[in-house]
């Protein structure tokens, strides 16, 4: 009864961690659809008030920085950890006001903004880089068109690696990408995610000569 009782509660616990880490690869991909929503319209808002195709591809890139994976350029960044010994401690630290985690990472993107978006062909992937942005297959694309009724209709799209574990129980059937988890790169099942925005052209009046 004994060894019965092991084998069931085994059975039982994968059982839950399969659910488990598959409704946080979904939660997942809502957000990373929401990320880049986001980095359309951004991306549209751009391109409505006449900026190249250059600052376009730095925008998106930019707006889409929670998709991008880890950070490869500059390296060596970490986040500050809450502190507690216990799960009661951290889960009073992380919702203290004063105690809330810190991510030099997102700091210093908040401070190279402008330097980034400002800099030239040679300068800028050395100000901010991430893997996905390196690879082809996980990169940002991005497409666009004004049409006679003075409208731009943008599309970015990307595949999202999904790298919870056991994805590849629910997403087996998608097409393999290679992307970073940990320290080692490996193959994840990809998913690609789709945003439009469509927005009012003013770029001939914002480039009109006084």
């Amino acid at each position: 009864k004994a060894g019965s009782a092991m084998v069931e509660s085994c059975i039982g616990i994968l059982l839950l961690c399969l659910i488990l880490f598959g409704i946080l690869q979904v939660s997942s991909l809502v957000s990373a659809r929401s990320v880049l929503n986001y980095a359309a319209i951004s991306t549209a808002r751009s391109a409505s008030v006449g900026l190249n195709d250059f600052m376009l591809y730095k925008v998106s890139h930019y707006a889409s920085i929670p998709t991008a994976g880890p950070n490869t350029t500059p390296a060596g960044f970490s986040t500050k950890r809450l502190g507690g010994k216990s799960a009661g401690s951290i889960w009073e630290n992380s919702i203290a006001r004063d105690n809330a985690p810190v991510s030099d990472l997102g700091t210093y993107e908040l401070a190279v903004r402008e330097a980034y978006h400002l800099a030239g062909t040679t300068r800028f992937d050395s100000i901010l880089d991430y893997e996905n942005w390196g690879r082809d297959e996980t990169g940002i694309h991005v497409e666009y068109e004004r049409d006679n009724n003075e409208l731009i209709s943008l599309t970015i799209d990307q595949t999202v690696p999904l790298v919870f574990p056991f994805s590849r129980v629910f997403f087996g059937h998608l097409a393999p990408v290679d992307a970073i988890r940990g320290d080692h790169v490996g193959t994840y099942p990809g998913k690609q995610i789709s945003a439009t925005a469509v927005i009012e052209d003013h770029a001939e009046h914002y480039l009109k000569g006084n």
